[in-house]
């Protein structure tokens, strides 16, 4: 096996996994979070911590059935590592959910964005994920 893809797989899993949240009957199990996230991961988006703890990741991937339609993160990305570290660049695809109200055709939010994420891995599981995120050029 290479060793500068050794987690390529294992990412793809994450991925596959998050673009599911949204599907009849998939919550985000807290068995799905222990098999890809350490105990005391963190999630860090911009600068501010948005998830630490199992309780807090369970909580955070548990809104998207309710808030998001659809969310899909689009292969192939960029993708490097260096050690327990892996960067990878991808665009991410959320549709939220329509309110009700909303007008009769009005479709719901759809934002597209790009995704620079920098991951720390032990023991086999994500324990930091920093990321950045900025709304793809060309969407309004």
């Amino acid at each position: 096996m290479n060793a500068n893809v050794r987690y390529q797989d294992f990412f793809h899993g994450v991925f596959t996994w998050i673009s599911g949240l949204c599907n009849a009957g998939n919550r985000g199990t807290l068995d799905d979070i222990h098999r890809f996230w350490a105990a005391d991961a963190r999630i860090i988006t911009c600068g501010h911590v948005r998830a630490a703890g199992v309780e807090e990741l369970r909580k955070h991937f548990g809104i998207y059935p309710q808030q998001y339609e659809e969310v899909e993160i689009r292969e192939p990305y960029r993708y490097l590592e260096s050690g327990d570290d892996v960067v990878i660049e991808y665009d991410i695809l959320i549709r939220g959910r329509r309110h009700e109200g909303a007008a009769d055709g009005a479709d719901a939010d759809r934002r597209e964005f790009r995704v620079m994420a920098i991951f720390s891995i032990a023991d086999g599981k994500i324990s930091e994920m920093r990321q950045v995120t900025g709304v793809k050029a060309g969407d309004a």
